[in-house]
């Protein structure tokens, strides 16, 4: 098992590419290797990180969610990768939505849900 650190510049960059939905949960794994470990069931969801928690921490912001929504709405991603997506950003303390309302807190939640 690695020693806990802080992400590189290049696994924060990829952490930041997945919250934009630039690239699949498949790719940031494979980015993240040994170090991000994740395992989405049909049942439960696993993480485990190696990481320290990222200073500063990645901010999602209103935007991010709402460019989500309009991937899902087009028909980009599938309601499964949302829920993993919205997952992936609740479970790892890489992301910061601290400064977001709890409107769009609960919809994040919901999001992983489905």
């Amino acid at each position: 098992m690695p020693n806990p650190r802080q992400p590189t510049n290049y696994e924060r960059e990829a952490l930041v590419q997945f919250a934009r939905l630039e690239i699949s949960l498949d790719d940031l794994c494979s980015r993240l290797q040994g170090m991000l470990t994740v395992d989405f069931g049909s049942k439960q969801r696993r993480l485990t990180s190696n990481f320290l928690a990222a200073e500063p921490g990645i901010q999602i912001e209103k935007q991010i969610l709402q460019h989500a929504v309009d991937h899902r709405s087009s028909g980009a991603i599938t309601a499964r990768q949302l829920s993993d997506w919205a997952a992936m950003l609740i479970m790892n303390d890489a992301y910061e939505w601290e400064g977001l309302d709890e409107q769009v807190i609960d919809q994040l939640n919901e999001f992983a849900l489905l």
